[in-house]
């Protein structure tokens, strides 16, 4: 009897099995490369005008969020505070420290370099309008 079928359609099966196989490795590749922290930027911090350390400011000094950021009771987002908020302890508190010169500048006025230009901070989270 004469075969129906050629005789390259018997490794037919085995040729798709591998093809999927090697797409399916291929995917979950990408997967895990493109989902890891590196690539998805988790705990970027660009260098800042002036070092901030929540550690500090929070669990050694234990001020509450809400002092900095006094809008995230109400809103989807924690705002970046003004230089006036750091002001109202910093003009008392480690006063001398050459890390704070760019609060100074902008809110000493004694200061010999005050411009009264407020702090340009780096942003960090871009969140589209409508989130």
């Amino acid at each position: 009897m004469a075969n129906i079928f050629p005789r390259w359609s018997n490794l037919l099966p085995l040729k798709i099995a591998v093809c999927a196989g090697t797409a399916v490795a291929g995917v979950a590749l990408a997967f895990t490369y493109y989902a890891t922290p590196k690539t998805t930027a988790v705990g970027y911090q660009p260098a800042q005008p002036i070092p901030f350390s929540h550690k500090i400011h929070v669990d050694q000094v234990g001020l509450d969020c809400r002092y900095c950021h006094s809008f995230v009771d109400v809103s989807g987002v924690s705002n970046v505070p003004t230089g006036s908020t750091c002001w109202n302890c910093h003009q008392h508190v480690q006063r001398d420290s050459p890390k704070l010169a760019p609060l100074h500048k902008s809110m000493d006025t004694a200061y010999p370099g005050y411009d009264g230009k407020p702090i340009e901070w780096v942003r960090v989270h871009k969140a589209p309008d409508y989130v």
